[in-house]
């Protein structure tokens, strides 16, 4: 079985990405999904802040859980889980890896980033 790859929309018409993939147009200028085409998603990602929550604000999400915002690409900014402990390992810029992880209680499962190292990102 081949290991899940991260992808984004890139619209033909205004070149912006969107993400997920599967969008229903394109979130900067509208286009339809048909002027839309999948991509890979360059790694790594990149940390912009992160904080840890205590309530679940998404069902099925296990608290305390780390949400961080990463670059998914340049003007791409999304919310995601942080898969570490505690964020006492984060740094703003750091690099991520995203990690396609199966939840038996969601058969699609989802993405968590994860840190490469502690390197800030120039």
């Amino acid at each position: 079985m081949s290991r899940p790859i991260l992808e984004l929309a890139r619209c033909t018409v205004c070149g912006g990405t969107s993400f997920p993939a599967r969008v229903p147009g394109c979130r900067h200028c509208g286009a339809p999904p048909a002027q839309l085409r999948t991509e890979a998603c360059a790694t790594p990602v990149y940390l912009q802040n992160f904080v840890t929550v205590h309530a679940p604000l998404a069902p099925g999400l296990k608290v305390p859980a780390v949400i961080g915002e990463v670059t998914l690409a340049p003007g791409l900014v999304e919310e995601a889980r942080i898969d570490v402990t505690d964020e006492s390992t984060l740094v703003p810029g750091m690099a991520l890896a995203p990690v396609w992880q199966s939840d038996a209680q969601d058969a699609a499962g989802s993405w968590v980033f994860r840190p490469l190292d502690t390197k800030v990102a120039a």
